[in-house]
């Protein structure tokens, strides 16, 4: 555990501002993507992996051993890392032949009873980089779910960038106070930068303290990956942090957020958490 060089905004920027670069050009990983169906499941992502991992080039090499079989996984889940997802990336560009061996599924979020959601389908390569530029064609795969992350792959992949994880580690968002960040932090004037906002089912990152503010309230900035006006890892501005008097089932005190450009697509009640020696 030790000090972060770089703040959460700045792994977002590292995603989409310009995003990352692949051999035909930049590509913001500016997407949402989860395999819970209630968060909109990976219908397509998992059309594209289930045949595409596995088809062998002219010379025998598999997208599965290039990347890693785990690395994929995480992938499809929408925890994947950026610079697995640019070995990816690469490996299509350099292989476009490969991508008109098989159909995908073009899929919309998950209905609401869980069902897929398929908008269209067709062959990669034709339905892609035939019809515009290899950039273009891996940004229109990602607005076209075929990549994204979901908030756990953006925190883990947030901590593997500055240091503090050397690889990632398989933590549901509900586990993060007891495995990751495990001090509890109960007062408004004690949150700083780096900080965990945990609800039951999501988590997020406090990126800077900008001021306290009257009646147990601070101007915040945060970050995450989540699915709202803004969608994929983003940095919401000038968002209000507000203590409440209510506490958990745990007996931790709840907070709640307001406002925030864009505006947090998140909200409710959650706790804040600290992880010792982690700071900026």
């Amino acid at each position: 555990m030790a000090e972060a060089f770089h703040l959460p905004w700045e792994y977002v920027d590292h995603l989409i501002k310009p995003g990352l670069l692949t051999t035909g050009g930049r590509v913001k990983l500016n997407q949402y993507l989860c395999s819970t169906r209630s968060n909109g499941g990976n219908d397509g992502a998992t059309s594209f992996y289930k045949n595409f991992r596995w088809i062998r080039t002219a010379s025998g090499e598999r997208l599965h051993d290039h990347v890693g079989g785990s690395a994929i996984d995480l992938a499809l889940k929408g925890q994947g890392n950026d610079k697995a997802f640019v070995k990816i990336w690469n490996f299509m560009l350099k292989n476009k032949d490969l991508l008109d061996k098989y159909t995908v599924e073009v899929c919309d979020r998950a209905k609401k009873d869980g069902s897929k959601n398929t908008r269209k389908s067709g062959k990669i390569k034709r339905m892609y980089f035939d019809k515009m530029s290899d950039a273009q064609a891996l940004q229109t795969m990602v607005e076209d779910r075929f990549f994204g992350m979901d908030c756990i792959g953006f925190v883990a992949n947030y901590l593997i960038w500055v240091g503090e994880w050397d690889r990632y580690h398989s933590v549901g968002a509900r586990h993060y106070p007891r495995d990751v960040c495990k001090i509890n932090i109960d007062d408004i004037t004690e949150v700083k930068p780096l900080d965990f906002m945990c609800w039951p089912g999501h988590v997020a990152l406090i990126d800077w303290v900008w001021k306290q503010l009257p009646d147990k309230r601070a101007q915040i900035d945060m970050c995450q990956s989540s699915s709202g006006k803004a969608t994929g890892p983003q940095t919401n501005e000038y968002v209000i942090l507000r203590q409440t008097g209510q506490k958990s089932e745990g007996g931790k005190r709840l907070f709640t957020i307001d406002g925030g450009n864009p505006a947090p697509p998140v909200r409710g009640h959650f706790t804040i958490w600290r992880r010792e020696g982690f700071w900026y």
